[in-house]
């Protein structure tokens, strides 16, 4: 990359447009079919393709705004028009519908999407684990005072995840049972991550499944980790995927090849520039300067780790998420 496209301003508002959520979940209850997935729109000098992405703003992402702003999308040809979504599950039927050509999501609502019969098909791996029990980027945090200490605490406690049946459910009851606790004995209730300091602080629940920078901030104020269960599920464990349709996967494969090589090449970036991290996640996901220095980071690796991403759907199969084990071949793209 040139040595001056760090240097220059940052200006994400011409991509970056809210997601229409109610829309998105319209389409999804309509059963719409997919849209063209190769008429991506071009700009005015021809040489750059224009794809939407489906993001949340969590600091998992910071490869992607890296990327813009060093330029390394352009170099690949593609402008990127970024779609901000609640959660990984509203960006599903964007993406299947075409209004978005790429998206973001956790494994198991993909994996899920996939059992179901939703086209949708893996064409990277987005974040991984940190492998570092208890500074993990996604962990099981509860106050100090609360008498949950270890994993084991966690029996017969009322913890926050932020979906039920989803990545959380199935990664805390793994780690429980590896412990030799009783998987089926905790309360899981449904919280938004932000709302999670705040539902902790009232005592309204005994532990939080948390990420950051939500994580951070209950450890800063107070709290501690008491389960690492992304580690405990396996080394380098993929916790999300960037997706494509089916249809974007058959019909336009130069242009996912494109995307999924500026991916690789960002991630590489964001993997070697941990400044840069750090100063990029305080714009796009409104970090103070002192917790975007004190947040952990994933690790961000293209390829997929397809003997942690079996584990997990053994598990999710094992606490009925799954029915059966995944088409693998049919899931991820090659």
């Amino acid at each position: 990359m040139s040595a001056n496209r760090s240097s220059s301003p940052r200006s994400f508002g011409p991509v970056i447009r809210s997601a229409a959520i109610g829309f998105v979940a319209a389409l999804a209850l309509a059963g719409c079919s997919p849209s063209d997935p190769g008429g991506s729109d071009t700009t005015a000098d021809g040489k750059l393709t224009t794809v939407t992405l489906g993001l949340i703003p969590i600091t998992d992402v910071a490869p992607i705004y890296l990327g813009i702003e060093q330029g390394i999308f352009a170099d690949h040809g593609l402008e990127l028009d970024i779609q901000l979504a609640q959660g990984g599950a509203a960006i599903v039927p964007a993406v299947v519908s075409g209004e978005y050509d790429f998206g973001y999501s956790n494994v198991v609502s993909l994996l899920v999407a996939h059992q179901n019969d939703i086209p949708i098909r893996v064409i990277s791996n987005g974040s991984t684990s940190t492998n570092v029990d208890g500074a993990d980027t996604t962990e099981v945090a509860a106050l100090a005072d609360s008498g949950v200490a270890d994993v084991l605490d966690l029996e017969g406690k009322t913890v926050a995840i932020n979906a039920l049946s989803n990545f959380g459910e199935i990664t805390i009851r793994n780690s429980l049972e590896q412990a030799g606790g009783d998987p089926d004995s905790i309360s899981f209730v449904e919280v938004p991550y932000p709302n999670m300091p705040a539902q902790l602080a009232a005592g309204e629940v005994d532990a939080a499944w948390t990420t950051e920078p939500f994580r951070t901030q209950i450890v800063q104020e107070g709290g501690v980790i008491v389960a690492s269960p992304m580690v405990d599920m396996a080394e380098n464990f993929d916790s999300a995927f960037y997706f494509a349709s089916a249809q974007t996967v058959e019909i336009n494969p130069a242009l996912v090849t494109s995307f999924r090589a500026a991916l690789a090449e960002s991630f590489a970036y964001a993997s070697a520039n941990e400044d840069a991290v750090r100063e990029i996640i305080q714009d796009y996901a409104s970090l103070s300067p002192e917790l975007a220095a004190s947040v952990g980071l994933s690790q961000w690796l293209p390829e997929i780790n397809r003997s942690g991403l079996e584990t997990l759907a053994a598990a999710a199969v094992s606490y009925g998420v799954l029915s059966g084990e995944p088409d693998y071949d049919g899931f991820i793209a090659e």
